[in-house]
């Protein structure tokens, strides 16, 4: 009874955002959209807020799909300064979960590609929106408790992950990085939903005419200078790939 409702209550939310006008400052009803109780994983989300959900959204209430989109990312930025508390790693998951399922709908429309180019409407600085949430991103797959497992625990933990380094959380042992690692299920799935978000964030290229000189954008703000968890993560990839043992599953990559 109380997962239907929850799933009501977002229904219900969806509906709201579709047909009014968008509450921009009323924080509990932005945070119901990642706050169902019920929806545990991107197929729940995804059917809680259909394709024609969102288009409709961008077809007839653009101001309010833009401050869901922004009120996300805001979410995101927020829960990154603090480290992702373990309180939040649901509500994460889900928020991450909601812009891999908006995002794709604002690419395939040509007014709407550059939206995340823009600053958050709430903030004075001038940094994009998409360089804002790729940050966030990045740094949480690298965050202790939540994507990998912390080095020091109690009055010795980390404080801030602006200060991590990155490349002593690498996922596995291997190439530039032989620390014994665990094995850790929750963390490998966090790491795949937002694996998920940042590969939708990089498939703009898809949507976009060949002849748009901004269709790789994302992935150059990603692999700039600017990220310093490049090299860390696509050794964690690369360690990740290789380590695959496929003795036991059956498979014709053994001999």
């Amino acid at each position: 009874m109380g997962n239907a409702e929850t799933k009501g209550d977002f229904r219900k939310a969806v509906i709201d955002l579709t047909s009014k006008q968008s509450k921009i400052d009323d924080t509990a009803f932005w945070d119901q959209f990642w706050a169902a109780a019920n929806a545990t994983s991107a197929k729940d989300v995804f059917s809680m807020i259909t394709a024609a959900d969102v288009r409709s959204l961008r077809e007839n209430s653009p101001n309010n799909l833009a401050t869901l989109c922004s009120k996300a990312v805001e979410y995101l930025m927020k829960v990154r300064n603090n480290m992702v508390p373990a309180a939040e790693h649901k509500k994460t998951i889900n928020c991450v979960r909601l812009l891999t399922r908006l995002i794709p709908f604002t690419f395939e429309d040509a007014e709407w590609r550059g939206y995340f180019w823009s600053p958050l409407p709430t903030s004075d600085s001038k940094i994009p929106m998409a360089s804002s949430l790729l940050k966030a991103l990045s740094d949480m797959l690298f965050c202790p408790n939540f994507t990998v497992t912390p080095l020091k625990q109690g009055n010795d933990a980390l404080e801030s992950l602006s200060i991590l380094d990155s490349c002593e959380y690498i996922w596995q042992s291997g190439v530039g990085f032989t620390n014994k690692t665990t094995i850790n299920a929750e963390h490998d799935s966090n790491r795949t939903e937002i694996l998920k978000l940042l590969l939708t964030c990089f498939s703009e290229l898809i949507y976009a005419p060949v002849s748009d000189e901004n269709r790789m954008r994302w992935i150059q703000q990603f692999a700039s200078a600017d990220n310093r968890h490049v090299l860390p993560l696509f050794t964690s990839l690369l360690n990740v790939v290789c380590s695959y043992d496929p003795i036991g599953y059956g498979l014709p990559y053994n001999y």
